[in-house]
């Protein structure tokens, strides 16, 4: 066998070879994307599914709470676990004199929400923006922490025993 027999079977090996891990690349390529993508949808439909059940459980406290069938241990317990669930997002309620230096509007909202949970009494505007901001506390950090929806349950019985109060039925939003 000559010198170029052998440089030619060396070069077809080196073109399969090249072959091959242009394929193998290909495939991981692919795979990776279609790891992505289930992922992505996975985190969509379980997103939707906490969604969905977190709507059924406002429902039913918003439903106790007008029908005055929460007592106010329950509040009480409702109340404290907003405190520790918002306490690592904000500065706390607990610390007025920081409350100027809230410069994103975030933090605003986490403070506001503190003060209206602090709140006994609250005005049917009150309660809907208290019912607001839990709604939005729960969807930024419902994948964070399992206990996030507890904010979203104590707005739900403070709206309903609010609108009770005032002989008036919450509206349904789907927002």
């Amino acid at each position: 066998m000559s010198i170029l027999g052998v440089i030619s079977i060396i070069a077809a090996i080196i073109g399969a070879v090249v072959g091959v891990v242009s394929a193998v690349t290909t495939a991981v390529s692919f795979m990776h994307k279609f790891e992505k993508d289930i992922r992505e949808e996975l985190r969509s439909e379980l997103g939707r599914l906490a969604n969905a059940i977190g709507n059924v459980g406002e429902t039913i406290v918003d439903y106790l709470g007008s029908r005055d069938i929460l007592d106010p241990k329950d509040v009480r317990f409702l109340r404290a676990e907003v405190r520790r669930l918002t306490s690592t997002a904000t500065l706390g309620s607990s610390m007025p004199v920081f409350r100027s230096m809230a410069v994103t509007e975030q933090e605003t909202e986490r403070i506001r929400l503190l003060e209206l949970v602090d709140k006994d009494d609250l005005t049917l505007e009150e309660a809907e923006e208290l019912y607001r901001l839990a709604r939005k506390f729960y969807r930024e950090y419902f994948e964070k922490t399992p206990d996030a929806f507890k904010v979203l349950l104590y707005a739900a019985a403070m709206r309903g025993i609010t609108y009770r109060k005032y002989g008036r039925q919450p509206s349904q939003q789907s927002t």
